[in-house]
């Protein structure tokens, strides 16, 4: 009876040592008026980014990159990741200008080792901007990329063109998994008005896994840039604002 009673309390207690391990690991709202000391800044610029109403706001101007290593007010995660599995979860809110804004997020070691996921708008002619989900990884400098187009945005006029995301988009959400040795980029556009004419499908999208058999590195980083196409100026700047940044385990 000792014995049952004992194998029933280490079974109690490593449920419960199981559920205090799973779940969030890490969340930050950018509540308040200033980055957590959860964050550092590489290259930074405190001109061009601030803390308020709940997100943290990135601006940069047009022909900004960003690369790790290069991008301006790059924030990295000072909190290390979870052993194991884990996804991480940004939700960003954004209103295009330059129809050449790049946000990613992921895992560095530095600039010619990482893996990631990237949120893309890529204008294809003067009619045409895309809507694109990437996944990338970075290996002594050697590129592995797979890509997606989720949404298309139509018009010759570009302020037109601005207009149609926010009408119809109400966040963006970028997503990278680890499972084991793969790693997984998803991304889904929230729709201001589910089923309505031009809204997206609201759905998790997801590109071609990645593999690496060894952690692509030990820094989660957010960089914003842009580069808008030979179609358009090269004279504006862009925004965003980083909602939320959440990492969970299973």
């Amino acid at each position: 009876m000792v014995t049952v009673k004992r194998t029933i309390l280490g079974a109690a207690l490593s449920v419960l040592a199981a559920s205090a391990q799973a779940g969030i690991y890490f969340q930050d709202g950018f509540d308040g008026d200033s980055l957590s000391k959860d964050w550092t800044i590489e290259r930074e610029n405190p001109d061009n980014y601030v803390v308020e109403s709940g997100g943290l706001t990135l601006l940069v101007p047009d022909r900004t990159s960003p690369l790790y290593g290069k991008a301006p007010n790059t924030l990295v995660l000072t909190k290390p990741l979870p052993k194991g599995d884990w996804t991480m979860t940004v939700r960003l809110k954004f209103t295009p200008q330059t129809m050449g804004e790049e946000f990613r997020m992921g895992v560095a070691k530095d600039a010619k080792n990482a893996l990631f996921s990237i949120f893309w708008l890529d204008t294809t002619n003067y009619d045409n901007t895309d809507i694109n989900l990437m996944a990338r990884k970075l290996s002594h400098g050697k590129k592995t990329s797979f890509g997606t187009t989720l949404y298309k945005i139509s018009g010759r006029n570009l302020e037109g063109r601005g207009s149609v995301f926010p009408e119809n988009i109400a966040a963006v959400d970028l997503q990278l998994q680890k499972k084991k040795h793969n790693y997984i980029s998803r991304m889904r556009l929230e729709p201001v008005s589910p089923g309505s004419d031009g809204a997206p499908d609201g759905k998790w999208h997801e590109v071609q896994k990645l593999t690496s058999l060894r952690s692509p590195g030990n820094k989660v980083f957010l960089t914003f840039g842009s580069y808008s196409s030979d179609y358009l100026p090269h004279d504006g700047e862009a925004l965003i604002v980083v909602d939320s940044v959440t990492i969970e385990t299973p």
